[in-house]
């Protein structure tokens, strides 16, 4: 055809229009007849295909991992980074309360013998620390008895002072003046009567003088016990009584002080004691701690069941096995699994390219190496909300984890167990009901996809018909537009139209 072109166009370029239009002519007529003659002949039954509506499906192979839905894993509740003494093969059967790994627990064993003496001192030092609260508090006590008792006494001075010895000296001195007054008026009287005698010279000047000495004795006795009175009244009693009643007031603030620095002393042992019990209440959990930590080194079964390794699929996926004998494992780190293998799931990851054909509640099929033949049912139950990363080769594959629960029968069970290797094949299109036909009778005109539809049953002649084509899967192409069922199409058609 091409080189046909190549003659019309020369004809073209020619000086000789007249002989250009009989060629040009001659040359189509050809054309379209050798093109009748190669869609009209050797047009076979077998290169004919009649369309007709079937199930299309594509589908996946994926490498997936059988896990049990439920598992006991036993964390390292040691509290140290310890190493694995001992750890029984993975795949071991073993029934509940069983050893099944041991931790190194001499460095643990150490550290508790010295906080066990730890702890023996810091019990001496509690025990001290609480006798000598004992003896402060008695201290104390014995202390503010004596600030009381002085207390009392400075008060009762006060009161005899005031209700007693005061109003005794100022009767005594009264009751003295008025004897001395008694005296002296006596004496004064003694006196003028001395005079008369003495005017009319029955007595002497003698007895005048005696008189007159005991007069002046008697009333400077009595301004002596008036002097006494005035001073007791001003000077002795405000001076005794302030004296008194400063001495209350002092040892009512000796009382204030007493009792303040008992109390500090008492928070000051008190303290001292919290502090001894403190340190105790730490080195006893230090101690608990490393017993517990010493006994956790023992990991016993959870339940009856097959051992499995907690060791993740990253590092699995790489030949690093973080769960072995000499390996170091850390507090709350997961050590070992005993599953349920009553339920099982499959895991697989699926391209992000994929992850829309997937959903909950899709069936999958798996099978296991070496039992290709038995084709075990499941059910998609969860996809992942993120995918994950991996390189492969520098480049980066993000993936999602898809889990799904299987359904074996009783005799596929057998054949199960965690940790398997298994296929899982996913259908990722599956159409029950479409126009599928063959990829070589697709051809394209003019950047259109089209088929050559057979114009009349029995006949040579075929038409171009434009499609819409959609996925295509082992030779075959589903048409999404442009056929119906009971259509007859050219097999090969691309061969035919070169």
């Amino acid at each position: 055809m091409a080189f046909r072109l190549h003659l019309i166009r020369q004809c073209f370029d020619s000086r000789l229009p007249r002989i250009a239009g009989i060629a040009l002519s001659l040359i189509c007529g050809m054309s379209i007849a050798v093109w009748q003659f190669e869609t009209r002949a050797g047009v076979s039954s077998d290169d004919v295909v009649v369309v007709q509506p079937r199930r299309f499906r594509i589908t996946r192979e994926i490498p997936g991992t059988i896990e049990p839905i439920s598992s006991s894993v036993a964390q390292s509740a040691c509290h140290w980074t310890v190493s694995i003494l001992s750890l029984v093969p993975e795949g071991t059967w073993v029934e509940q309360g069983d050893v099944v790994c041991v931790l190194d627990s001499a460095e643990i064993q150490e550290f508790l013998r010295s906080r066990e003496i730890s702890l023996i001192r810091a019990n001496a030092a509690l025990t001290a620390s609480m006798k000598q609260q004992e003896l402060q508090q008695a201290a104390a006590e014995r202390r503010l008895s004596d600030a009381k008792f002085v207390l009392q006494s400075a008060e009762m001075e006060l009161r005899q002072y005031v209700e007693g010895t005061y109003p005794k000296q100022m009767e005594r001195l009264q009751r003295d003046i008025r004897v001395s007054e008694t005296q002296a008026q006596t004496a004064s009287e003694d006196l003028s009567f001395v005079n008369q005698l003495w005017m009319t010279g029955l007595a002497n000047r003698a007895e005048v003088d005696l008189a007159e000495f005991s007069a002046t004795t008697r009333e400077e006795q009595l301004r002596r016990l008036q002097g006494q009175q005035t001073l007791l009244e001003k000077f002795s009693n405000p001076k005794m009584l302030r004296q008194l009643e400063h001495r209350v007031d002092y040892l009512n603030l000796n009382l204030v002080r007493t009792d303040l620095s008992n109390s500090l002393a008492e928070t000051r042992s008190r303290m001292m004691a919290l502090s001894d019990q403190r340190r105790l209440d730490i080195y006893e959990r230090y101690a608990r701690t490393a017993r517990e930590s010493i006994e956790a080194c023992t990991m016993r079964a959870p339940r009856s069941g097959r051992v499995i390794h907690a060791n993740n699929w990253w590092a699995r996926s790489r030949g690093i096995r973080t769960i072995e004998e000499g390996k170091s494992v850390y507090f709350s780190q997961a050590v070992f699994e005993i599953p349920d293998e009553s339920e099982l799931k499959v895991s697989f990851p699926l391209d992000e390219a994929l992850v829309y054909r997937a959903g909950v509640g899709m069936s999958v099929e798996v099978s296991l190496p070496g039992f290709e033949q038995e084709i075990i049912e499941a059910r998609i139950e969860r996809v992942s909300n993120y995918p994950r990363s991996r390189f492969v080769n520098g480049t980066e594959l993000r993936e999602y984890v898809v889990e799904a629960l299987m359904m074996p029968t009783d005799h596929q069970r057998q054949l199960l167990h965690s940790q398997m290797d298994a296929t899982v094949t996913m259908a990722v299109t599956d159409n029950p009901e479409t126009v599928v036909i063959p990829k070589d009778a697709v051809v394209r005109a003019n950047n259109e996809p089209c088929v050559l539809l057979q114009s009349k049953p029995a006949s040579e002649e075929f038409v171009r018909v434009a499609i819409t084509p959609g996925e295509v899967h082992d030779g075959e192409v589903q048409i999404l537009a442009g056929l119906h069922p009971g259509d007859r199409i050219l097999r090969n058609a691309s061969s035919r139209l070169e």
